[in-house]
């Protein structure tokens, strides 16, 4: 057992909440018998008194033979707890349960459960005490004995679209911790699931986050229960319904794109205001640089595709989400979980692409033939790497025409740049009996130290104790709540050791032995190298190793708390590109690469075109990282040194 600590009486759910010398207090009234003990609070509070010292051995501000006394006369509290579970009679139930405060809940249905008090329930009135209890869904399944007991009474209940399909669709689609085992009545039917769900999806009330679960979740037991076509189509019919008739002013935020090309601009200006992000550019200053590499470059340093570390800007892992945006988001399992920010940073890249390529095309330029020439002349000229070809179609072919060459071509330079980081260079006859695509996750790198990610849960628990607003390091008794994390305190204050909570002791020592943090002249002090580790990993999920040398970052390497991994595409890359363009990943992806060659694609010219501009957009992004590979290898090919090769 241990002693607890400050914070600790705050998570025990005991109805005294830290406030320990009630305790005596109850126990003294028990022994006299002056404590009401057909009161199901009272029996629960004298439970969970027992149940605080089975876990500790030590109070605050009592001697040990005060605990010990009132330990002692904790002891034989059980049995009241069983003989008043055990009284409770069919007709008492839901009256009982009325009473109990919600402090008490958990333990009120942890011994419902010990005690089999539902074995007390008849068949007939099982629906009616299940109601009566407010018992959800899962609150039905989570107990196996209950659930084979009453297997019938259960399906019909479930076969309810107003009571079971919600948790249906949150059970096989939503994106779970695992935590929480359930027992389905076997009663129930991979049918009755599938019609249940149907009927909730045709009825008058529906949840807009159920639908979109319904339109774009991935089952995680298909056998059980499974969303074909039909289904998901049906749901996103309501879906749009639901929206068309129903407006959230309250709530709603409105946000806008502007992007536009013109002499009178500036050169590059992005404002985000009151919801709305304006970027403008000097088209005349893209009309007097019209170099084939300054006007890929301009992806970089006007657009902002990627950042100086050359990860892609775009993606949903190098975008933290806010607490509002993790709230609204839909967290299905298989999805690709995006937030307002990813929407927008997306729009706006794609707006940029399509007014970029406009700038071009009155120039008489065309993106499809800069994509060519980095590829067959380019890398060629500047790298030494011969064999690359990049057919790509005629400026005269129609839109669909264009999409299914390009989106071909790209399977292709994956193939081609594949080959040539295994084999040096590209073999034409081999390469031509290389059948099928390349999964965007498998393309090779020809740096051997490049991504390098968090592969400890000291590491993790590091970045939540200096960039989570969660935790409660960041509070003092001198600044209060003015700073978010502990990493804006210490930046911005000077702070003394002992100025830190009395309950965060525990956790700054382990900083301290950590080496994140130090004491400088009787001062809290950050470990810059570290924390620029800490927070790359935290804000974009991967480090660059390339880019950065560091003592530190290697002894994490060599100790195993960092993973370093070799790809074209990090993570969150490779993640992104399938989300975009097929849905091997997620079942939310726009598929915009499969729809077209497999010609499911829409029929409207203008959504065509929309597509193209995404098409070219992840082309550009393919560009600049295989760009930034041939950079890499030269640059260490020169120094003749990995910073990382261990």
């Amino acid at each position: 057992m241990k002693k607890p600590r400050a914070r600790e009486y705050f998570s025990i759910k005991y109805c005294f909440a830290g406030e320990e010398e009630k305790i005596p207090h109850v126990l003294d009234s028990y022994v006299k018998n002056q404590l009401d003990l057909s009161d199901v609070n009272r029996v629960l509070e004298l439970s969970s008194i027992k149940q605080f010292f089975d876990k500790y051995d030590h109070v605050n501000g009592w001697s040990d033979d005060c605990y010990l006394k009132n330990k002692e006369l904790s002891r034989n509290v059980e049995k009241e707890v069983k003989s008043f579970f055990l009284s409770i009679s069919e007709n008492k139930i839901v009256s009982i349960y009325d009473a109990c405060e919600v402090m008490f809940w958990d333990e009120f249905w942890k011994y419902f459960y010990i005690y089999k008090v539902y074995e007390k329930i008849s068949m007939e009135h099982f629906k009616e005490i299940a109601e009566g209890l407010h018992m959800s869904p899962n609150k039905l399944l989570e107990n196996k004995n209950l659930v084979e007991k009453f297997d019938v009474q259960i399906t019909e209940m479930l076969k309810t679209p107003e009571f079971g399909a919600q948790f249906i669709v949150d059970f096989y689609l939503r994106k779970d911790n695992g935590k929480t085992k359930y027992y389905w009545p076997k009663g129930l039917t991979r049918e009755d699931k599938y019609n249940t769900v149907k009927a909730y999806i045709n009825g008058d009330i529906v949840n807009a986050n159920i639908l979109d679960l319904i339109m774009n979740g991935k089952s995680k037991n298909p056998k059980e229960f499974e969303v074909d076509v039909k289904l998901k189509h049906l749901a996103k019919k309501r879906y749009e319904r639901y929206w068309d008739e129903n407006t959230m002013p309250v709530i709603k935020h409105e946000t806008g794109i502007n992007v536009s090309f013109s002499p009178e601009n500036p050169d590059c200006e992005v404002v985000f205001s009151a919801g709305v992000i304006t970027a403008k550019y000097n088209s005349n200053w893209i009309k007097d640089n019209l170099d084939y590499p300054t006007l890929l470059n301009n992806f970089i340093y006007l657009f902002a595709y990627t950042d100086g570390y050359m990860r892609c800007s775009l993606t949903a892992g190098s975008l933290k989400q806010g607490i509002i945006e993790n709230l609204f988001s839909t967290q299905g399992n298989g999805m690709y979980q995006k937030g307002q920010s990813f929407e927008l940073l997306n729009a706006l890249s794609n707006i940029q692409m399509h007014g970029y390529v406009g700038v071009l095309n009155s120039c008489d330029i065309y993106l499809e033939d800069i994509i060519k020439w980095f590829f067959e002349v380019y890398i060629k000229n500047e790298f030494g790497a011969n064999g690359f070809i990049c057919n790509m179609p005629e400026k005269s072919d129609s839109i669909l025409s264009k999409y299914e060459r390009v989106a071909t071509v790209m399977d292709g330079e994956t193939k081609q740049f594949k080959l040539f980081c295994e084999e040096g260079e590209i073999d034409r006859e081999l390469y031509e009996m290389i059948s099928g695509s390349v999964r965007y996750k498998e393309i090779p790198s020809l740096i051997k130290n490049k991504y390098a990610y968090a592969n400890s849960n000291e590491i993790v628990r590091e970045m939540h104790d200096m960039f989570s607003d969660q935790c409660m390091l960041s509070y003092t008794e001198k600044t209060g709540s003015k700073y978010n994390t502990f990493f804006e305190l210490l930046r911005l204050e000077n702070v003394k050791p002992e100025e830190i909570e009395e309950y965060n002791f525990d956790e700054l020592n382990w900083l301290l032995e950590r080496g994140v943090v130090y004491v400088s002249d009787g001062m809290l002090a950050l470990n810059y190298e570290r924390i620029w580790i800490l927070k790359e990993l935290n804000d974009k999920g991967v480090i660059c190793l390339q880019y950065k040398d560091s003592d530190i970052l290697r002894k994490l390497i060599s100790e195993g708390e960092i993973r370093v991994e070799s790809s074209l595409l990090s993570e969150s890359e490779w993640e992104y590109f399938n989300y975009v363009l097929n849905k091997s990943e997620f079942s939310n992806g726009l598929d915009l690469r499969n729809r077209y060659i497999h010609d499911t694609n829409p029929l409207d010219k203008r959504h065509q075109q929309n597509d193209y501009i995404v098409l070219l957009k992840m082309f550009v992004i393919l560009v600049i990282k295989i760009n930034e590979e041939f950079c890499l290898q030269d640059k260490i090919s020169k120094k003749g040194v990995d910073f990382y090769e261990l």
